[in-house]
């Protein structure tokens, strides 16, 4: 993983070695093992374009680290995200009950419309014809009340007990008919009017439940667009705690692949001393008597920038699980080259989105893992010489070998002692 910072880069060379600082961190390499001394003008540019090269591939690293979110970070904002989801849609849902009710009230009480007066009060233009003829009769209706006024004359209208008591004698007589007309016509009059001026009211009905159905299907819509953020929010978590799992079943497979290795370490550290002897001794450089140092001479395997340290807690943050190894800024397939002399114990070929590594067993216990590997040029079993290459580092998102647990182009290296990580820089010159 890279951390995103500012570099100041300073390559120094002396005694076939070079030294790159970073913000206070020196890191001493191999020169011979990367930049081949040919003349000092070549070898002076050759430096320049390695450092160029080196220096895009961390500002590329931090860029991306900037742009992504870490797993912790991820899954926090997914349950943030969840719980403003959850909250919002209750409020939503009670919007669109709100909205429902005063749409089900309109349509109840077109409903009733229909049921009493035979109309639907949507149908503007029928409700107009209605109304007219409404209002023709509400005339008519007056008409004969004052025709029947006039012909009785003014009389203030008495109380139904003092018409009873006049009349109860002569319940047949002009005037008690006429009285009767009379109220008829007045009542029937009153009820054309009242009738109207309820309908008068209903002249806008269709507009105002066209409005209610739209505030409801409003609502609905909103409502469904929560339960959609709810689900994203549950996915983004998801797809965290998929991401947090699948990194550390590839971790747990790595770690079980260095238990097994364990076994086999003592093998190698005899057929690694046998060949180094029998280089030496045909070399004469070694005599029958002598030995080889039992503990492997290590050597940086690229040149670069630590971008995450031995138990980085920024990695821990970002990745969510610890980081036993240090990475080391590189170019997109830059050369990768063992770190001490050893055998090929595992080599896992990621395909074109899992996680690629080399695990190399050395002298002494010790054991080095390359991880991020763009191409890988060993195999099992196959010996190795310090500085050999071994294939060519990767670690851009989305490319072979990169795996989940990477944010830019370096190279990810373990060093395990008897089955314990240790600090690489322990180790290294």
């Amino acid at each position: 993983m890279h951390i995103s910072l500012r570099i100041r880069t300073v390559l120094f060379t002396g005694a076939g070695s070079c030294i790159l600082a970073s913000l206070g961190i020196f890191a001493p390499i191999s020169l011979r093992a990367t930049l081949p001394s040919l003349d000092p003008a070549a070898d002076a540019l050759q430096r320049e374009a390695h450092i160029d090269a080196l220096q895009g591939a961390v500002h590329q690293s931090a860029t991306a680290t900037r742009s992504l979110p870490g797993i912790a970070a991820q899954r926090a904002e997914g349950e943030e995200e969840l719980a403003q989801a959850e909250q919002a849609l209750r409020i939503l849902g009670q919007r669109k009950l709100d909205a429902r009710l005063a749409y089900a009230r309109k349509l109840a009480e077109r409903e009733q419309y229909q049921q009493r007066y035979g109309i639907d009060p949507v149908d503007t233009a029928a409700l107009r014809v209605f109304l007219d003829g409404q209002l023709v009769q509400v005339q008519e209706a007056m008409r004969q009340y004052a025709r029947a006024h006039m012909v009785l004359g003014h009389v203030p209208g008495p109380s139904i007990a003092v018409l009873l008591a006049h009349f109860s004698g002569a319940p047949d007589t002009p005037m008690v008919y006429g009285l009767e007309e009379r109220l008829r016509y007045r009542t029937l009059g009153h009820l054309r009017m009242r009738t109207m001026v309820s309908l008068w009211g209903m002249e806008h009905f269709a507009e105002e439940l066209d409005a209610v159905h739209i505030a409801y299907e409003d609502a609905l819509d909103a409502y469904h667009a929560g339960l959609a953020a709810i689900d994203a929010a549950r996915e983004k978590i998801a797809l965290s705690d998929a991401r947090l799992e699948e990194i550390r079943r590839i971790v747990a497979a790595v770690e079980e692949r260095i238990r097994q290795m364990q076994s086999s370490l003592a093998e190698y550290d005899e057929r690694i001393r046998e060949r180094a002897e029998g280089a030496l001794i045909a070399k004469g450089l070694l005599s029958q008597r002598s030995a080889v140092p039992a503990a492997p001479r290590f050597q940086w395997p690229v040149v670069g920038r630590l971008t995450a340290t031995f138990l980085d807690s920024g990695y821990q943050a970002f990745f969510g699980i610890p980081h036993k190894a240090i990475d080391i800024a590189q170019p997109q397939g830059s050369p990768v080259r063992s770190a001490a002399d050893g055998v090929v114990h595992y080599v896992q070929y990621g395909g074109h989105s899992g996680y690629s590594y080399i695990l190399i067993g050395h002298r002494g216990g010790y054991a080095t893992l390359y991880g991020h590997m763009l191409e890988i040029y060993v195999a099992s079993g196959d010996d190795v010489d310090a500085g050999q290459i071994i294939g060519l580092s990767g670690g851009q998102l989305g490319t072979p070998g990169a795996g989940p647990m990477t944010t830019g182009p370096h190279l990810h290296l373990e060093v395990i002692k008897d089955g314990v990580h240790l600090d690489p820089l322990t180790v290294l010159p």
